[in-house]
């Protein structure tokens, strides 16, 4: 309740300004308003087809037969939904992995959720400790010197690969560690100089 006053007070402010100053409300994003459409459009058969079944009920038995038509399914997450539900599981998984002492009842939800993705397929990896190489299907946000790699190794990352059976549903963006250049010696350069 206490979003809504405060969503129409912010509307309600709006309209002090000229036209031209306000803040325009945020769109939708077009398959979250595809899969309202869709659970209305459900939602509107499944009450036709509750009042058609008390209407059968209440009028006397005649020769007519209902036939059960199966509801369709709504579609379910997909696409970049599906992608932005697990990088937000991925990143609540991070924060309570570095608590000190999680609470046990968030623990406990977080692993059904994680487990629900992996019983529909959803793969969530995080790359962080693999090493790196240039053929690798993802999105490198930078390169930073690291002592004490030997090769190149993802250190960080920022976005997990979400994958849905052997489709990739998001491209993971990582943070990888290159080894440090070995300087030369400075004295080196000197004596040929003062030659």
């Amino acid at each position: 309740m206490g979003r809504f006053v405060a969503g129409s007070r912010g509307a309600l402010r709006q309209w002090r300004y000229p036209r031209e100053f306000r803040i325009p409300a945020p769109a939708w994003p077009a398959d979250a308003l595809a899969e309202f459409t869709e659970l209305a459009r459900l939602e509107l058969a499944n009450l036709e087809a509750a009042a058609e079944a008390a209407a059968a009920k209440a009028a006397p038995p005649a020769a007519a037969t209902v036939v059960d038509a199966p509801v369709p399914e709504p579609a379910g997450l997909t696409g970049r939904s599906l992608a932005d539900v697990a990088t937000s599981v991925w990143r609540l998984r991070a924060r309570i992995e570095r608590m000190d002492d999680p609470p046990r009842a968030l623990v406990r939800h977080l692993e059904s959720a994680w487990d629900a993705f992996a019983d529909a397929g959803v793969e969530i990896k995080d790359h962080a400790g693999e090493p790196f190489d240039h053929g690798l299907a993802m999105s490198v946000a930078a390169y930073q010197p690291t002592p004490g790699l030997h090769r190149e190794q993802i250190i960080e990352t920022v976005r997990p690969g979400v994958y849905l059976g052997d489709r990739s549903v998001q491209m993971a963006e990582v943070i990888v560690g290159t080894p440090e250049r070995a300087e030369e010696p400075t004295g080196v350069m000197e004596e040929t100089r003062g030659r």
